[in-house]
């Protein structure tokens, strides 16, 4: 192989690898994820579906209480809202569910188009049987026009029981291809196995992470891909430097 044959089979890899490697750009998408203490930007302008992290359920003091987080409730310009709800325990109340449904009230009798519920909680791959059963039970506490979704995580549909998936009673699984605010490092080996799913999904992005538009096109081959969901971040903080000028800082 000649010495311009190899340069030129190295520039075809190099535009290959930056191709794949994209920056997920938020004003390219319609669904947002806006959790609570990140402030809603402009790149939301043209947003179709939000969901909004309402609060948390989790233990305190020997107690398990829903923790009210976000927005106050309150008239939004965005055509539909989930709710959305961080569960850390599976072992809620009975009247958290009751306190959850009617700050969903609230939202739609200010004039909003409230879709349902989505549960946050990161079910162990095995245990996936055991939050099934939690789900089901429920889905008994939401009124009829209220829909139910989860997140889940990428193993669910690589290493779990795709068939207990396909069982879960909700109307849509949102997948997460990141782990805080970073994108999982080969993401696209698991988007194979979501092909496999029989309920609305969708793939959870996070605002610059990193992207494989080409591994996601596969997605686009099951009628039961709904598109993406980016998670929001706040900006990078830009604070003075010792000389006066400025330096990027992590985010908040």
């Amino acid at each position: 192989m000649g010495a311009k044959t190899q340069i030129l089979l190295v520039i075809a890899l190099l535009a290959g690898q930056s191709q794949a490697a994209e920056v997920v750009t938020a004003r390219e998408h319609s669904a947002f994820w806006l959790w609570s203490g990140v402030k809603a930007s402009d790149e939301l302008q043209n947003a179709q579906t939000v969901y909004l992290h309402q609060g948390e359920v989790l233990p305190r003091s020997g107690d398990v209480v829903f923790q009210r987080l976000g927005l106050p409730v309150s008239r939004l310009t965005f055509p539909s809202v989930w709710i959305t709800v961080r569960f850390t325990t599976l072992d809620v109340p009975e009247a958290i569910p009751a306190r959850i449904v009617r700050l969903m009230q609230r939202w739609q009798e200010s004039g909003n188009k409230v879709v349902g519920l989505q549960v946050d909680f990161d079910a162990a791959t095995h245990q996936l049987a055991d939050y099934a059963a939690f789900l089901r039970t429920l889905r008994q506490h939401l009124p009829p026009e209220f829909a139910l979704g989860v997140t889940g995580l990428l193993d669910w549909a690589k290493t779990g029981d795709v068939a207990t998936l396909n069982t879960l009673p909700v109307n849509e699984l949102v997948v997460q291809s990141y782990q805080g605010r970073h994108t999982v490092s080969r993401y696209q080996d698991y988007l194979p196995a979501l092909t496999r799913l029989r309920i609305p999904f969708k793939l959870g992005l996070v605002q610059h992470g990193k992207r494989d538009r080409q591994a996601e096109a596969q997605l686009q081959n099951s009628p039961w891909y709904r598109g993406t969901v980016v998670f929001m971040l706040n900006p990078p903080r830009v604070r003075p430097s010792p000389c006066g000028g400025s330096s990027r800082k992590g985010f908040q």
